[in-house]
């Protein structure tokens, strides 16, 4: 990091808050300038880069106090998502540990595609209580549309006594 500069990013909770407050200064600006209607000249050019630094400088110290108001850092944001590798060093467990916990469905877990996702906060309740983790499976209407199709062939291909022995 280069003196002088301030860790913008760890002010805030995530890249969304910071990016939220960057939009709205640009629409500030844009709308301000749009109220000048002038186009600068290069003369103007020093006045304006001080009035962009001196609100820059107001919205640094509004972030600062609301910094302080809250209390809380980035690192403490419960919903934060995590890979799996990430998920693994935040339990201490090994990455074939937790395939065999997810595809026994012990942890709580998200899938899209082929990549896993987990939750902070979920993580944490799943440790808090002894890594009970009960969410009841349900199959989706297609997923239980192949089990009764199979369960049909199945009950199908189960042989019957001849009807000559069973009216003996």
């Amino acid at each position: 990091m280069m003196p002088g500069k301030l860790p913008l990013l760890k002010m805030y909770r995530t890249k969304k808050h910071l990016l939220n407050d960057i939009l709205d200064v640009k629409i500030k600006l844009k709308t301000h300038m749009e109220q000048n209607e002038s186009n600068l000249s290069f003369d103007q050019l020093p006045k304006a880069v001080g009035e962009l630094l001196t609100k820059v400088d107001y919205v640094i110290s509004r972030l600062d106090e609301k910094k302080e108001v809250d209390g809380s850092s980035p690192t403490q944001d419960d919903d934060q998502m995590m890979t799996m590798d990430e998920a693994c060093q935040f339990i201490g467990k090994k990455r074939s540990t937790m395939y065999s916990l997810t595809s026994e469905r012990r942890i709580p877990y998200r899938k899209r595609g082929n990549k896993l996702y987990f939750f902070k906060k979920e993580l944490v309740d799943w440790i808090q209580s002894g890594g009970a983790y009960d969410k009841p499976y349900t199959l989706s209407e297609q997923e239980q549309a192949e089990f009764d199709a199979h369960l049909e062939q199945m009950r199908e291909k189960k042989r019957h006594k001849p009807a000559a022995v069973q009216q003996q």
